[in-house]
C-alpha cells in the first residue's frame, strides 16, 4: 500500500511498476566498476544492505560519475521512473509474480508469456489482452500491430526473454524513449 506504484495509482494494490530500477542500477554498477571495487561496500545481491552502503552522495559520485554517458541516462531512467508512467494496472495481483525469475521485471519477457505462457491465464485470449495492452497504454513495446511476434527486444540481446543487454545504453535509451511516449499519453 505504501509502494510508490499504489501511492501513484491513489492506492490500486494491481499497479506495478514497469520498470525496474534496480536492475538498470545494478548493470551500470557492475560495468562501470567491477565487483571488486563494489564488494567494499558489501554484497550487492543483499539489495537492501548495498544501497544503505553507498546511499552518500560522496561514495554515489565516485561509483557513477555524473558527466559519464551511461549515468546521465540512468538519472533521466530514475526521474521517469518514479513517475505514473513507469506504472501500469495488473488485470490481477497474482501477476505481481513478474519481479521474480525468470522475468526479473523484464516487459518483453512478460509480455510474451502474456500471449503464450505463465500469464496467458489472466486473459480470454489475444482480444482481451490487446484491449488490456492498450487500456494500460502499453503499445509501445511493439513494432507495429500488438503481436508477440513485433514485441520488441529493449535489451538488444536478440531474444525479447533476456533482459541482460550487451550495451547497457541501448537498453537505457529504449526504457527512456518508453517511459516518454507513455508519459504523453497518460
Amino acid at each position: 500500500m505504501n509502494d510508490l506504484d499504489c501511492i501513484l495509482t491513489n492506492g490500486d494494490l494491481r499497479a506495478d511498476t514497469i520498470f525496474s530500477l534496480w536492475l538498470p542500477l545494478r548493470f551500470a554498477l557492475v560495468r562501470l566498476n567491477g565487483y571488486g571495487k563494489l564488494n567494499r561496500y558489501g554484497s550487492i545481491n543483499d539489495k537492501a544492505s548495498f544501497l544503505s552502503a553507498i546511499s552518500d552522495d560522496i561514495i554515489l559520485r565516485f561509483l557513477l560519475p555524473e558527466d559519464n554517458e551511461t549515468v546521465i541516462l540512468l538519472e533521466r531512467l530514475f526521474e521517469l521512473g518514479q513517475e505514473r508512467c513507469n506504472v501500469m494496472i495488473l488485470r490481477d495481483r497474482g501477476m505481481q509474480s513478474r519481479g521474480f525469475a525468470p522475468y526479473y521485471d523484464y516487459m518483453p519477457h512478460f509480455l510474451n508469456d502474456c500471449f503464450v505462457g505463465a500469464f496467458s491465464r489472466y486473459f480470454r485470449g489475444n482480444d482481451d489482452l490487446k484491449q488490456w495492452i492498450d487500456e494500460q497504454r502499453l503499445n509501445m513495446f511493439f513494432a507495429g500491430e500488438v503481436a508477440r511476434e513485433n514485441i520488441l527486444d529493449l535489451s538488444g540481446s536478440g531474444d525479447i526473454k533476456n533482459g541482460v543487454p550487451e550495451d547497457l545504453g541501448f537498453m537505457l535509451k529504449n526504457y527512456i524513449s518508453i517511459l516518454e511516449e507513455r508519459k504523453k499519453l497518460l
